[in-house]
């Protein structure tokens, strides 16, 4: 069809016998003759005008040709105007559909609740005129929510759902609740959602499950899940689930650990098509059979008892395995690091070496990483010369394979793992697997492993190729240090835990933790044979000072032991040992008076030291009071040269009998203003312990004598001192506790 008139014109032209004729405008007048069409373009200034001029008109006329006539400015014609105009605006009830428009003015909000004050419900109405269709109404509640307007944005929905479908701001609202773990409010919100017929969605219950699964912590969340995740699997069900809601109800079992719920759900998983597992659902599974094994020990279980149910769970992650490789050669599943991992560390908690050792099997066929240390018990290990594995903590069955002792001739144990080969004849037959990348998790496993079969040089070559940039470019965590810390341990390998801190942790940027302290100074305690340890300790314990900013207390009883038990000692080795610790034990002291540097609330602030970590800091002090004690009970120095760590020794020894003496008292009355005051509490230990300072308290030993010598002066009065027994007739108050400390 020809919408154009210049299209038209120049299809038509060989059909008329005048061409010249055919017009392009309506209006345009038609000159059917050549003599009568214009070939030269008059001026538009001299063109004739079709009215005679205003100059040859009357005065009546001239007006009546302009806006400046009487009766266009007349009260009737204004009126008349403004009728017009809305009579032209006006529409009929019955033909509201024909502009596809829903007019704001005709919406129906319900019934006000009488519980919702007139002010609110006015409020609302005005901002739901502005909202036109459900997305605008979504947007607007999903900022609402994000100043925590959620009683508005609740009011707000309810009114709109009686004339819209509100699913999105419901779903947002149930999300927000969710968010900040109100999983009753949430729940509540969705059962009036039902009510009101606004029929949920997918990702209704998708946020639903999912925000369970983060409160699997509050009671009734399983329960809560596995009731939507079967309501969705009902014949009246308006939406089925998806793996994706089965993935969440998954977690929701892992986390709780409900391992039979779990099996019930994953047993009604279907093999193949849209439902069918995928990567994450078996990373949940594999997971939770971990965590299971770990976290869920009966009481009173000994060793046989837990390597047998640890054995279970490593049989029944094989076969999940075997399904996932199967699924993967026929590129049902595509493998990624994270299923890779979960798998490495179920097998890492085995109670068999074999288990171990197939974490390098398992890398390698997934990651097309080759091993670099032959499989445990074939002949290509006995050719290495590598000695066989003790496994001290391994039961004596499970130090073994005994796939030789099974009836059947099935595969081996460990077969499982094996690299896939590719399926055809000759080169031309491309590889169609598609390998997982690894990562720092992937690193840490499998330094992990290296570390369990005792394959040092293997690790260290894992080590160069997964961090080579020209391979798999991978950067190290604290994680994978701390790993490899381990590592270095395990060789007595001192200098190079020391050469690790400094090159790959501060050069790099990467901040030690406690726990790094902790294993690189355990690894100067198992290498004290080596007469360079104790040195090598000492620059650790320097470098913890000059980067954390308290003290560990573990890692100074570890430099303290290696201090008592460094066969290779002299007298000047203990004397630099102890100018370390000394402001290592000010800090440890000011931990225990005031209060360590600690995070709470929102600040950084001195924390009082309670429990296990309180004891640990004592126990510090204990130990490096004996370092004082192995030198100046030995002759490794000179007396003349004893006399300040003597001072030190009393000083310390005076402290620690009046934390234990002391300490037990001032944790109940901490504890008791803590209950009142709060933070406070912390505070107001300060401010007494400060004036106990002043009136020469805890270090004020020369107000204190000027204080007992006014005492002596003053003369006996009240009943107390008529009746007060003789000095070697008292019982000192605190003699129990003596006792007992020394006992």
């Amino acid at each position: 069809m020809l919408n154009c008139r210049a299209c038209l014109w120049r299809c038509i032209r060989p059909l008329t016998a005048a061409p010249q004729s055919q017009r392009f405008r309506r209006n345009a007048i038609a000159a059917p003759f050549t003599g009568q069409q214009r070939f030269l373009r008059t001026p538009r200034l001299e063109t004739r005008k079709e009215e005679g001029r205003l100059k040859d008109l009357g005065e009546v006329e001239k007006l009546s040709r302009t806006k400046r006539e009487p009766w266009s400015r007349s009260k009737q014609a204004i009126d008349q105007k403004q009728r017009a105009r809305a009579t032209l605006r006006w529409r009929p009830a019955g033909n509201i559909e024909t502009d596809r428009e829903v007019v704001r003015t005709d919406m129906w909000w319900g019934k006000r609740d009488p519980r919702m004050p007139t002010k609110d419900w006015n409020a609302r109405r005005r901002e739901l005129q502005y909202l036109k269709d459900p997305l605008e109404v979504a947007a607007f509640v999903k900022r609402g929510l994000g100043k925590d307007k959620v009683t508005e944005m609740l009011q707000l929905v309810r009114m709109a759902s009686h004339s819209m479908q509100c699913i999105v701001s419901w779903n947002h609202i149930m999300d927000y609740y969710l968010a900040k773990e109100r999983m009753s409010e949430a729940m509540k919100v969705y059962n009036e959602m039902k009510k009101r017929a606004q029929f949920p969605d997918s990702f209704t219950y998708t946020i639903l499950l999912r925000g369970l699964s983060i409160n699997a912590h509050h009671s009734g969340a399983l329960s809560q899940a596995i009731s939507i995740y079967h309501s969705m699997s009902a014949p009246n069900s308006r939406v089925k689930p998806t793996i994706i809601h089965t993935n969440a109800v998954l977690r929701v079992c892992a986390r709780a650990l409900d391992m039979d719920a779990l099996w019930a759900i994953a047993a009604k998983i279907p093999e193949a098509g849209p439902g069918a597992a995928n990567a994450i659902t078996y990373t949940t599974i594999l997971n939770a059979i971990r965590q299971s094994l770990i976290a869920d020990v009966p009481i009173g279980e000994n060793e046989q008892e837990v390597a047998a149910r640890r054995e279970r769970g490593i049989v029944e992650g094989r076969r999940i395995w075997e399904d996932i490789i199967s699924k993967w050669r026929n590129a049902d599943l595509v493998i990624e690091e994270e299923l890779v991992c979960s798998m490495g560390r179920l097998l890492l908690i085995g109670s068999r070496p074999r288990d171990w050792d197939d974490v390098l099997s398992l890398i390698e066929q997934t990651m097309d990483i080759p091993r670099l240390v032959p499989r445990l018990g074939s002949i290509a290990r006995k050719e290495a010369g590598l000695p066989p594995l003790l496994a001290p903590h391994t039961p004596a069955e499970y130090k073994f394979d005994d796939d030789h002792l099974s009836p059947g001739r099935g595969p081996t144990r460990g077969d499982e793992f094996l690299a896939l080969t590719t399926q055809g004849v000759g080169s031309k037959t491309s590889n169609p697997l598609t390998y997982a990348t690894p990562g720092n998790n992937t690193l840490s496993i499998v330094l992990e492993a290296c570390q369990k079969v005792v394959a040092n040089k293997a690790a260290d070559e894992y080590w160069n190729m997964l961090t080579d940039p020209t391979t798999y470019d991978i950067v190290p965590d604290v994680n994978n240090l701390n790993q490899r810390l381990r590592l270095l341990r395990q060789n007595r390998a001192s200098a190079a835990a020391l050469r690790t801190l400094k090159d790959d942790f501060l050069a790099k940027g990467n901040i030690p933790r406690n726990g790094t302290f902790r294993i690189a100074m355990s690894t100067c305690v198992r290498d004290k044979n080596n007469h360079n340890s104790l040195r090598d300790a000492s620059e650790i314990l320097h470098l913890m000072q000059t980067t954390l900013p308290d003290a560990d207390a573990k890692a100074v009883t570890m430099y303290a032991d290696l201090a008592l038990t460094f066969p290779l000692a002299k007298g000047e080795d203990l004397v630099g040992a102890l100018t370390y610790l000394q402001p290592i034990t000010n800090n440890i002291r000011l931990q225990l008076g005031v209060g360590g540097e600690r995070k709470y609330g929102n600040g950084v602030g001195a924390v009082y030291l309670t429990g296990e970590e309180r004891q640990d800091a004592i126990y510090a002090l204990r130990k490096v009071h004996a370092v004082y004690d192995r030198l100046l009970l030995s002759n490794m120095i000179a007396e003349e040269r004893k006399g300040p760590f003597k001072a030190e020794r009393a000083r310390l020894s005076a402290f620690i009998q009046r934390v234990n003496h002391k300490g037990t008292f001032g944790e109940k009355k901490l504890e008791m203003a803590k209950e009142g005051l709060g933070n406070r509490a912390i505070d107001v230990r300060n401010e007494e312990a400060n004036k106990g300072s002043e009136r020469g308290g805890n270090g004020g030993w020369r107000g204190g004598r000027e204080r007992s010598e006014r005492d002596r002066e003053r003369k006996p009065e009240g009943w107390r001192a008529r009746n007060v027994l003789s000095e070697e007739k008292r019982r000192p108050w605190f003699s129990s506790l003596g006792a007992s400390d020394s006992a």
